[in-house]
């Protein structure tokens, strides 16, 4: 019986074909092999790269100051303000006979109520680190602290880098943004100035969270893994610092307004939006007494949004979307008022209304503490220095072609879907059209940036959190293939072409940069200061020598903190940090009436 031809594979393509199966599987092997070894270099290469800022961070806080020759009692002086009084409590438990014994006096503090006004948690777990660690004959403990705050804007800055990379698809924006980071310090960082300030501990937690967020909704295989490490992250970040709160805030209007345009799934904003909340209840249980954290903005506008969303179920188009939008934050506004009106008091709400309306000019009130913080420089607009600062650096530049890049796609985009939108309505009615053509990590990404690069102009404070983002989406966007695929195009070149006029021009920024900022760099480093308070270390020491330990000063905030740390005596310090017996009580104090008796 003959069997036809095409029945039957002929001898010799049956002896090839599994010869030709295995150089396949062989080749993609090794594919994988050679990408896992190039991500590990460039993780390399970030990780010195986040070394190079962190001793660049150390050299200018020792040439500042010239901190390795100060006496204790100078090195003391060197921590200004709010940043004594943090260390203070550091230094506290590190030279106490018992740890425990000192934690729970803290706790029971009558003056000032730490737990209340402060978030000194880092201060408790580094001093018991040092303690457990027995580091006390390896390194001193201000050392041990103020390195810890360096490695961490290290840890920041290849946080960093690894965002750039993933919004770009390519390490050589990480590179790009490290060198923004490095070169626009000033701007991004003021822990070299200040390094017990709450930021310094908490941004590079909130741009963990970052991070994890983006790589949540990118990876599907381990979400759950992104999704936990979020939740630590946020944890982290909001009991190291009161105002995460707000950032939560602004990144949960982000999600949300992602979520609107149907970019995101409603399971993982509920995600992410958990994670947040669970952050910030565990603050509240961190911190005894501050409950008020409970009826914070981001925890009603949370739930409204919840609620709005369970009762207005299915599609929505761009009309219902607006009155739904409307709907959340009136609901988060009523049930903010309710809650603080009937459970969790109003005191720190009606301190940021009237600093809120005196910035806007809206009313004048003659509250102190207002009024002092008005005039402090971390409180006014963005300065011409600092926009000078960054447009010469090119980030400014870079940052605004991103977004115009990025809105000039949605326009194209949108109106696509409009002239199609017959069609595309009739294939897809549950989700958004622009979910087939947005990237939401990149949506969400560009309007949390535009959020704090908002409210950078109007205070200068959240500039250090805007800048690092902004180092990172510049980078990103210059870098991405989109852009110049964009390019080419609009010069009609092919994509080949078009990939060498891309490496070229991302080569020669870098080498700008670098070229232009280096001297600069180079400058400030060799630059040698010392700190010289002869008469602030005479009053110190005439303070430790003539006084009573239980003797208790009053002063300027500055001049308080400063004592309080050198010298250990209590203070009465400013009205935004000390305990609400204090004012009230004031008056009795000034008339001199025994102490029993008041």
């Amino acid at each position: 019986m003959k069997v036809k031809d095409g029945c039957k594979m002929p001898l010799k393509e049956k002896q090839l074909y599994p010869l030709k199966a295995a150089a396949s599987k062989r080749s993609r092997t090794e594919q994988d092999w050679w990408n896992k070894a190039s991500r590990f270099l460039w993780f390399i290469v970030g990780l010195y790269l986040a070394y190079l800022y962190t001793c660049q961070l150390q050299l200018l806080h020792e040439n500042q100051l010239w901190f390795s020759h100060l006496t204790e009692l100078e090195r003391d002086l060197s921590f200004r303000s709010e940043s004594a009084i943090y260390y203070s409590y550091y230094k506290q438990l590190v030279t106490a006979p018992s740890l425990y014994e000192e934690i729970s006096t803290l706790l029971r503090a009558r003056n000032i109520n730490s737990f209340q006004h402060f978030s000194i948690l880092p201060e408790i777990f580094l001093a018991s680190l040092y303690r457990a660690a027995g580091l006390k004959h390896l390194v001193e403990p201000v050392y041990f602290y103020i390195n810890i705050v360096f490695y961490m804007q290290g840890i920041q800055l290849l946080i960093l880098f690894y965002l750039a990379w993933t919004l770009s698809g390519t390490p050589i924006a990480g590179c790009l943004a490290a060198l923004f980071i490095i070169f626009n310090r000033e701007m991004g960082t003021r822990a070299h100035m200040a390094v017990s300030l709450r930021e310094c501990f908490a941004i590079p937690f909130l741009m963990g969270g970052i991070l994890c967020n983006l790589l949540y909704h990118h990876s599907n295989r381990i979400e759950v893994l992104f999704l936990l490490l979020t939740l630590v992250t946020n944890v982290c970040a909001a009991v190291t610092w009161q105002s995460a709160q707000f950032i939560f805030l602004l990144e949960g209007i982000s999600i949300i307004v992602v979520q609107t345009f149907g970019l995101l799934p409603k399971g993982k904003v509920c995600g992410l939006l958990l994670c947040k909340v669970l952050a910030t209840l565990v603050y509240s249980v961190v911190y005894p007494g501050y409950y008020s954290a409970l009826s914070s903005m981001f925890i009603t506008f949370t739930v409204a949004w919840t609620l709005v969303t369970f009762i207005h179920s299915g599609h929505c188009d761009q009309v219902k979307n607006i009155y739904l939008w409307i709907l959340t934050i009136g609901l988060s506004l009523f049930l903010n008022i309710i809650l603080k009106l009937l459970f969790f008091g109003y005191e720190d709400s009606v301190l940021m209304f009237k600093y809120v309306c005196s910035k806007l000019g809206l009313m004048r009130f003659s509250d102190f503490e207002i009024l002092v913080s008005l005039c402090h420089s971390a409180f006014q607009p963005m300065s011409k220095g600092t926009l000078l600062q960054i447009l010469s650096s090119g980030l400014l530049p870079c940052y605004a072609i991103t977004i115009a890049v990025f809105f000039k796609s949605i326009m194209a985009q949108s109106q696509n879907i409009l002239q199609t939108r017959n069609e595309l309505q009739s294939k897809v009615q549950s989700s958004s059209p622009l979910a087939h053509h947005l990237d939401p990590m990149w949506a969400y990404a560009v309007l949390l940036s535009l959020l704090l690069g908002g409210l950078s102009l109007w205070t200068t404070r959240f500039q250090y959190l805007w800048v690092p983002c902004a180092c990172s989406i510049a980078a990103a966007g210059v870098c991405h293939s989109k852009l110049w695929r964009d390019v080419s195009g609009a010069i009609g070149v092919t994509s080949s072409v078009g990939n060498v006029v891309r490496l070229m021009s991302i080569s020669a920024i870098i080498l700008a940069v670098t070229l232009k900022e280096t001297p600069t760099l180079l400058s400030q480093l060799r630059l040698m200061k010392q700190l010289h308070v002869p008469d602030t270390v005479m009053l110190m020491k005439w303070i430790d020598s003539h006084t009573p330990r239980d003797a208790v000063f009053a002063g300027s905030s500055q001049i308080l903190a400063a004592t309080h740390l050198a010298t250990g005596r209590a203070t009465t310090v400013g009205a935004h940090i000390e305990d609400d017996w204090l004012p009230k009580n004031l008056p009795d104090i000034c008339e001199r009436r025994p102490g029993r008796g008041v």
